[in-house]
């Protein structure tokens, strides 16, 4: 019987040969079009003994594409079944199996090292026979890297490029050699960049007849009037349009009390822009720490800093009765002893009676129904909490006496107050009581006092909707999506009655109109060519990808559409991806192909801007962060100088320092001062003259006219020398401390989880834009965690920055709820700190803040 199936195995090995041979010779490209005439004559008349043998002559003089692979791995599929089943038979007994069973076994489980191989030499071969063209077709030869990107034919080539790498000399390069080797017709080249500008430098540059470079914007609306043969009206000037919806809708009760209440009850703690911009920084730094604003003055208009969200709502609750009150000023009788300083309630309350001004006192106590205050109390202090609750009793049992003895009057709220009463009401009977005459505002009232038409709040407010409906659309989201995955009270809220309607109406007025805005004018598009096809490109070339969102994402799907689809050629850098807020997802360049297919990646990295040691510095720092694709960037030159410094200031003498930075600079050389906000070089206006030419933002310091950018503004340009101001550990600092409002998140791209990723990126932009030094300036007593990296490496890890991952986010009202709940279930500090993702000192403040008993 064994020597009956040997036989019979040996017979069909045999067989099998002649099936291996003519599956092989039955090979056939994946797209006969793009074969030449003599690979498709030899396909016919030769046979071939392999795979590898039929690749390199199918394939010859051309470029095998991930679609040719599958396409190959799906003809040889079935019989690569039946050889590996028949391979492990005559395993079995022991029987050699052919050379061509083998070679078809090792063939077809590399074939994708095999295409690889193959490519390698087709380019090679190609960079060889064009090398002449490389070295001339722009005023200087490209290099070895960009000539490799230009070479690639795959449906789907990413360009990842680094700063300075001459990303816009490869396009140019990879368009002359497509019209001029390739001969493709110009007219069938899309050319896209994000700017008009940048898009009119392409086009000038290239200067070839029938090329032309777009914006993402106008490619739609001239496909949109191709189409339909009526080109859309666009609204131009969409911010004022969104102001007027919202002044509209304010006419609207229901509408205007969901603003009110926003503000009231869910506008989360931030410190306040005025008060930051008109004085020095860290004079408020500690204030700012431990004290709130208040929504609304006090009866001399000053502003009212608070200890707790508590004392914020009492605030608010007296203006809104219309009663005039002071907070923390002196008590009227001098009081001070050994033990006790200046006695300061509260709230002082004013008012009138029988002709005279008459004054009382309100004071707020942080104690539960049980006269307990907080657990926090005594970890602050370092007290125990029978201590805590003694000493803070204490203070309380001498305020009362002292109203007792000198007669005046004291009204009194406490924590509990706020669990079991609306605090309004409670309060406006307590004062009426005491014969204080309330004169309570009208909603309209109380909504010109909270946000004054025109106002700064309102203006950021009206802005924080238009950020909100243009991030909806450009993540092709729909709101009932988000409000069915939503599951924060505050975000359903806001959303439903505030955003929703803004939205809602904006749309309404558009149609009315008959215009539409640039997003929609994308979408609009899309669906066009989705449904007619109105263009067919051979190639679609993109510019500054890194900054890629989802609308276009899917525009260029629908572009490229077709059989066979256009070729991708995207150049970007995501190292300098600065623009989630904006839209743009960086998932779309780090998982390109997820997204677009089989990708050949390519790497252009040297840079012709700036050298070491600025090059290995700055690559150090931003591949810190993983999700950073990893590039070797080396300069062009050796001897190309770049040096990276670290100049520390006294506050006091910032300007003279700069001033002194400025003289040190030789007259002929280019010089940017940067920020990390607009407002940055603000103590700069106090000392130099400013200037502003063009657009351009200039100060005069020793006589030369130095541009002022802020660093999202810097990126593509460059300068000789670069000093970027204020690099402190602040709110406002850089990295920057402050966070986006938490509404937002459910309609911006996902961000990664690196500590600081996009401001890590963005400082990265800042020190690349210099080609002979950069200067970070900081105070030398709050240098920011970035000049520590460089400085004191040993001080801050990825760890130290991801202990309290939830650090800088602003608390929300269900993180609210829950910390009140951990807290009243008596756990400890450490405990909830672990729980939410914040530091024990956070935590401690928060309670504060909440006033909590």
């Amino acid at each position: 019987m064994i020597v009956i199936i040997r036989n019979r195995l040996k017979e069909k090995s045999d067989n099998f040969d002649d099936e291996i041979a003519d599956a092989v010779s039955a090979m056939q490209p994946v797209s006969s079009y793009e074969a030449s005439r003599q690979a498709v004559s030899k396909a016919n008349t030769q046979s071939f003994d392999d795979i590898e043998e039929a690749l390199e002559v199918l394939f010859a003089e051309r470029y095998m594409t991930g679609s040719d692979e599958k396409s190959i791995t799906s003809q040889f599929s079935d019989i690569y079944q039946e050889a590996y089943t028949l391979a492990n038979k005559l395993e079995i007994f022991k029987i050699e199996p052919s050379y061509r069973l083998e070679k078809l076994l090792s063939d077809y489980g590399n074939i994708h090292n095999l295409v690889k191989r193959h490519n390698e030499k087709h380019i090679n071969n190609q960079l060889e026979r064009y090398s002449e063209f490389f070295d001339s077709c722009l005023a200087y030869p490209l290099d070895a890297q960009q000539r490799r990107s230009i070479m690639s034919e795959e449906y789907n080539c990413l360009v990842v490029s680094s700063a300075g790498s001459g990303k816009t000399s490869s396009i140019v390069g990879k368009v002359k050699y497509l019209t001029d080797i390739k001969k493709v017709d110009p007219e069938r080249i899309l050319l896209i960049s994000y700017t008009n500008k940048a898009a009119a430098e392409l086009t000038d540059r290239m200067g070839i007849a029938g090329l032309r470079g777009y914006t993402f914007h106008k490619l739609a609306l001239d496909l949109i009037g191709q189409v339909t043969k009526q080109k859309p009206s666009i609204c131009e000037n969409t911010d004022a349009l969104f102001v007027s919806i919202y002044r509209q809708l304010l006419k609207d009760d229901d509408f205007r009390k969901s603003v009110f209440r926003y503000f009231i009850d869910y506008q989360d703690d931030e410190a306040d822009w005025e008060k930051r911009k008109n004085e020095r920084r860290q004079d408020l730094a500690a204030q700012k720490v431990t004290r709130l604003k208040a929504m609304l003055p006090d009866m001399d208009g000053n502003d009212i800093y608070v200890k707790s969200v508590q004392e914020q709502k009492l605030c608010f609750v007296l203006s809104s009765l219309g009663v005039k009150f002071r907070y923390e000023e002196q008590y009227e009788h001098k009081v001070a002893d050994e033990t006790h300083s200046q006695y300061k309630p509260d709230f002082s309350i004013y008012y009138e009676s029988h002709g005279k001004t008459k004054r009382i006192y309100l004071e707020h106590f942080a104690v539960d129904e049980h006269s307990l205050v907080p657990t926090w109390f005594a970890t602050e202090k370092g007290l125990t909490y029978e201590e805590a609750n003694q000493q803070y009793n204490d203070g309380i049992t001498w305020k009362k006496y002292l109203h007792e003895k000198y007669g005046t009057k004291l009204l009194y709220t406490s924590s509990a107050d706020f669990h079991y009463f609306d605090i309004k009401d409670k309060l406006k009977q307590m004062l009426t009581d005491a014969g204080v005459k309330c004169q309570e505002k009208t909603i309209e009232e109380l909504y010109a006092m909270v946000l004054p038409e025109g106002s700064k709040r309102e203006k950021a407010f009206i802005r924080l909707a238009v950020t909100f409906s243009t991030l909806l659309k450009s993540s092709c989201k729909s709101l009932s999506a988000i409000l069915a995955k939503n599951e924060d009270e505050r975000t359903d809220f806001i959303i439903r009655n505030i955003f929703k309607p803004v939205y809602d109406n904006y749309q309404a007025e558009l149609q009315k109109r008959g215009q539409i805005d640039f997003t929609d004018a994308i979408l609009t598009a899309t669906e066009l060519c989705r449904q007619y096809r109105p263009v067919q490109y051979e190639y679609i070339i993109v510019d500054e990808f890194q900054d890629i969102s989802v609308d276009r994402y899917q525009f260029l799907l629908a572009l490229r559409a077709g059989n066979p689809p256009a070729k991708l050629y995207c150049v970007g850098d995501d190292w300098q991806s600065i623009y989630r807020f904006s839209g743009s997802d960086m998932a779309l360049f780090n998982s390109f192909e997820e997204f677009f297919g089989p990708t050949d990646m390519n790497k252009i990295e040297t840079t012709y801007r700036f050298g070491e040691p600025l090059v290995g510095y700055s690559s150090w720092f931003i591949q810190k962060n993983a999700v950073q694709i990893r590039k070797n960037i080396h300069p062009f030159s050796d001897q190309t100088k770049t040096e990276l410094l670290f100049q520390p200031y006294d506050r006091n003498e910032y300007c003279n320092t700069i001033g002194q930075l400025v003289a040190s600079i030789p007259a002929d050389k280019s010089i940017f001062l940067l920020g990390r906000y607009s407002f940055d070089d603000y103590y700069l206006s106090f000392m130099y003259q400013s200037i502003k030419e063009a657009g351009k933002f200039f100060y005069v310091i020793g006589g030369r006219k130095i541009e002022f950018l802020t660093a999202h503004k810097s990126k593509g340009l460059e300068a000789d020398y670069v000093i970027i101001l204020q690099c402190n550990r602040d709110v406002y600092g850089f990295p920057s401390m402050v966070s986006d409002d938490p509404v937002l998140d459910v309609v911006l791209t996902k961000s990664d989880k690196y500590p600081h990723g996009e401001e890590r990126r963005l400082f990265y932009v800042a020190i690349t834009r210099a080609k002979v030094k950069t200067i970070v300036m900081y105070d030398r007593r709050y240098p920011s965690v970035f000049v520590d990296e460089f400085l004191n490496p040993e001080k801050v890890t990825e760890e130290s920055q991801t202990l309290h991952p939830n650090a800088n986010k602003k608390w929300t009202k269900a993180e609210d709820r829950f910390l009140l709940t951990l807290h009243r279930e008596g756990k400890t500090i450490k405990y909830i700190s672990q729980k939410l993702g914040r530091s024990q000192t956070s935590i401690i403040m928060r309670l504060g803040k909440l006033g909590v008993g």
